[in-house]
């Protein structure tokens, strides 16, 4: 934060935003850290109360998964919290998601390196291995959106 954000806190604001973001409890000191340069001690009352409100809206299921599906950093904010086990078992589901999603983006860059090898090949043996390797991985493909839509049956509702 800086001086003029420092003198201007609504505190309460400010942990409601950090605990909607996911941060965990200790990013208060960061706070701390940031305002003491200017002369300002955070309120911590305040800040808390808005951070309380935020983290539960933070971790639930569904935003687990939304957090998870997109590679977000978990901070660690549900830690203790009512939703941590819910949120974690999503998040989890959404990283694999995430996983299965980018191999699939390189299944498809593989796919056309491969058939580019196939219109560029001069013989029958280098045609029919391109051909293999493709059906390879689009063999590959099938799996993984079998996976995928699968994995999207798992999301909370």
């Amino acid at each position: 934060m800086s001086e003029s954000q420092c003198q201007q806190a609504d505190w309460r604001a400010r942990g409601l935003a950090d605990g909607r973001a996911g941060h965990s409890e200790a990013r208060i000191n960061d706070h701390v850290d940031a305002c003491s340069k200017a002369g300002i001690t955070p309120d911590h009352r305040s800040w808390t109360q808005g951070w309380e409100d935020g983290i539960r809206s933070y971790c639930t299921a569904n935003n687990g998964w939304q957090e998870g599906s997109r590679n977000q950093i978990y901070w660690g904010g549900c830690r203790g919290q009512a939703g941590e086990d819910a949120f974690l078992n999503h998040y989890r589901l959404g990283q694999q998601l995430y996983g299965l999603l980018q191999q699939v983006q390189r299944n498809d860059v593989e796919s056309k390196r491969l058939e580019q090898v196939l219109r560029d090949a001069k013989t029958d043996e280098a045609r029919s291995k391109a051909r293999e390797q493709l059906r390879r991985v689009d063999y590959d493909q099938l799996r993984l959106r079998a996976l995928i839509t699968g994995m999207h049956l798992m999301a909370p509702r």
